[in-house]
């Protein structure tokens, strides 16, 4: 979505309202689609791909938890984010609307800042959560791990012998079961037979869901049909089979397309990964250290053992003093991996800067620095294209105190020893690059005997419990940490070694970061 424009669903039975947001969005260089009530938005995302979906919560013929139920149940609109506008800024109304599906809400009458920074936000969130949930697949180079879906008509299919082709290929005769295809599976092409009229209907569809990134094959019953074959053209194909061809040469044109693709990414991952070898950034696997009373430690894990958008860095202002920074760069891995120095160069030279002149107090106020850092990267027009969550974190021995402020991070954890209970801390903020102005709150934390800070990245979340076959989750991260979290002088190891073993976790798919700090 940074590189491709964003198309927005909206749904407003004023419109006047629909006029404002289309403006406005357009304004901001996205492209709109409008719909006047539950009905017709539901007609809209049969037959087009929507980035993201904003909804007037009170709606005519269908209410707007209707609507985002029905939304949810559509395959290729599980992770789309949804966005409900309301004058009711009741509690216990957002707290139905979240359950029900919407990701979030803005309040009638909104500010324009606002409502640009959150569908920015919302539009990157969605980019890096697709990202992570393909990664694995999509770096698994073996044709037996990736299939071809078979888009044909529901009855008098065109047979192709399945034991011929290299990649297995999954038949699929509704778009319901194709976006489910390509949700849960690792997809080298996509074939479509020009009697499919279900497929063809929304090949533009098709195409924008998968990012151009899938090559789009068409069966074709008659060459001769010129005007069939010239609308094709005006979608996105890669390439036409002719049916009247024998099928081993239909068999072979399939076979040798799929060597090809595996030949380009077989030779670009190899490439990519020999550069990260003998890249300069490196990060120490594991971090420990003490200072006076204080026990702080950093477990860093890349994806797959490579260089990724992870990163921490440690500045020792004193012998009572510390601070430490953990990031995650938002972009495709390895695009990620090529911007980590020039956001640790920015980092480093800002604090180091204040460092020398004694002049900016990080304990008291860490949120000026991520408001320094925002606009120097905001002004940076490479930089602005890849945002990044950002957490600065103080220890000041001498004061038991821990400061800590954050950018679009997950919003760390404090275990009160006293208490023995666990909590979420209330610290998050907008993720750096989005807007030029963005404040930043610091939260200053008092710590006792046996109080513990925990930061962690979304690569573990994101994991997938192979019981269930589902993500992780904020809710069973949580429990899982609370089992294990009040014992004395832990290890993250053993933090780790608990995630692991009760969520089921055989691997992960996205770089990964633990941070701990605790008194003893």
């Amino acid at each position: 979505m940074t590189k491709n424009t964003a198309h927005i669903l909206v749904v407003d039975s004023n419109i006047a309202t629909l006029k404002y947001i289309e403006f406005t969005l357009t304004g901001i260089g996205y492209k709109s689609t409008l719909a006047k009530n539950g009905l017709e938005a539901i007609e809209k995302t049969k037959n087009q791909h929507f980035d993201l979906i904003i909804s007037d919560l009170y709606l005519p013929l269908m209410s707007g938890n209707n609507l985002v139920r029905q939304i949810r149940q559509t395959p290729e609109y599980r992770l789309t984010p949804f966005i409900f506008l309301s004058d009711n800024n009741e509690e216990e109304t957002w707290i139905q609307n979240l359950n029900d599906g919407a990701d979030d809400f803005i309040t009638k009458p909104f500010k324009q800042e606002v409502f640009i920074s959150k569908i920015k936000a919302h539009l990157k969130k969605a980019l890096l959560r697709r990202e992570i949930l393909d990664s694995s697949n999509k770096n698994n180079l073996n044709f037996d791990k990736g299939i071809i879906i078979y888009c044909t008509p529901c009855a008098n299919k065109f047979k192709l012998s399945q034991q011929f082709i290299k990649t297995p290929l999954k038949y699929s005769d509704s778009d319901e079961e194709l976006f489910s295809y390509l949700k849960e599976e690792n997809v080298w092409r996509i074939l479509i037979d020009d009697n499919a009229i279900w497929a063809i209907s929304i090949l533009d569809k098709i195409s924008k869901t998968t990012e151009k990134l899938i090559p789009i094959d068409i069966l074709i019953s008659d060459s001769n049909d010129t005007d069939k074959i010239d609308y094709l053209l005006t979608n996105h194909i890669d390439s036409f089979l002719y049916k009247q061809l024998d099928e081993r040469l239909i068999i072979h044109q399939i076979n040798s397309s799929v060597q090809q693709e595996f030949n380009f990414k077989n030779k670009y991952f190899n490439a990519l990964n020999s550069a990260a070898k003998q890249s300069p950034v490196r990060f120490e696997n594991q971090y420990n250290e003490d200072i006076a009373d204080f026990n702080i430690q950093v477990i860093h894990q890349a994806y797959n053992k490579l260089a990724g958008g992870d990163f921490y860095e440690t500045f020792n202002v004193d012998n009572q003093k510390k601070i430490i920074v953990i990031g995650d760069v938002m972009g495709k891995k390895w695009d990620a991996w090529f911007f980590v120095p020039a956001y640790i160069a920015y980092i480093r030279s800002t604090i180091n800067f204040f460092l020398s002149r004694e002049e900016f107090d990080f304990i008291k106020s860490p949120g000026r620095f991520l408001e320094m850092i925002n606009k120097s990267i905001f002004k940076d027009l490479k930089l602005s294209e890849v945002f990044t969550t950002l957490s600065i974190i103080t220890v000041c021995s001498q004061t038991s105190k821990i400061s800590i402020a954050s950018a679009g991070a997950l919003q760390p954890l404090f275990f009160n020893a006293k208490e023995n209970k666990l909590t979420q801390l209330n610290i998050t903020g907008t993720l750096l690059g989005v807007i030029p102005d963005a404040r930043y709150l610091s939260l200053i934390q008092d710590f006792k005997k046996g109080d513990k800070l925990l930061l962690y990245t979304d690569g573990y979340t994101e994991a997938i419990n192979d019981r269930t076959g589902n993500m992780i989750g904020n809710e069973d991260f949580l429990e899982s940490i609370e089992n294990v979290i009040g014992k004395h002088n832990i290890k993250l190891s053993d933090i780790e070694y608990e995630l692991i073993h009760t969520l089921n976790i055989s691997k992960f798919d996205d770089d990964r970061t633990l941070f701990i700090v605790q008194k003893n």
